[in-house]
């Protein structure tokens, strides 16, 4: 989630950038001032889009990650030792919820857009998912994931039976 931070920063310095630098091509007028401001807006446009989009899937990242069902740590980085706390500095690893999945900068949302959760299987090691448009081909995903205590998985099943419909089967 981090990375789309820095995306989403990245994109708003670059659209800040190109509309001081259009905004000065309009006061000072140079010879080729047309292909300029067309070539600043276009990039401006574009960047602005990259904006929009990145700020989207950083929303829906966080409602992933808060509403997470299954929190599966890949890698957690801690702080140095001479730290007093030893609270984690960066977790690498995937987020599930009803809502969808998250792993690195990759948002896969369920149940939006015409993308639905179609299956879900939590086996001995692994947890399954598959999931796709009305028409189109299912995509897959298989996670390491050790089976949880009974308990746990019974709030897994009801979870996922209560937001998006699907029940999920344990083999």
């Amino acid at each position: 989630m981090k990375k789309l931070v820095v995306y989403a920063w990245i994109f708003l310095a670059a659209t800040i950038i190109i509309a001081a630098a259009l905004t000065s091509l309009l006061i000072l007028q140079p010879p080729i001032f047309a292909l300029s401001a067309l070539l600043l807006f276009a990039a401006g446009t574009a960047s602005l889009l990259l904006l929009i989009t990145t700020r989207k899937k950083l929303s829906a990242a966080q409602a992933i990650v808060d509403s997470a069902v299954i929190h599966i740590p890949i890698a957690v980085m801690y702080g140095q030792a001479s730290e007093r706390s030893k609270k984690p500095r960066e977790d690498y690893g995937v987020y599930v919820s009803s809502f969808g999945i998250l792993y690195g900068a990759k948002v896969v949302r369920f149940n939006q857009g015409g993308i639905w959760l179609r299956a879900v299987e939590i086996g001995r090691d692994y947890i399954f998912f598959a999931y796709g448009m009305n028409d189109g081909e299912l995509e897959k995903i298989r996670l390491f994931y050790s089976k949880p205590s009974e308990d746990e998985l019974e709030v897994i099943i009801e979870n996922f039976r209560k937001d998006t419909g699907v029940i999920p089967v344990v083999s």
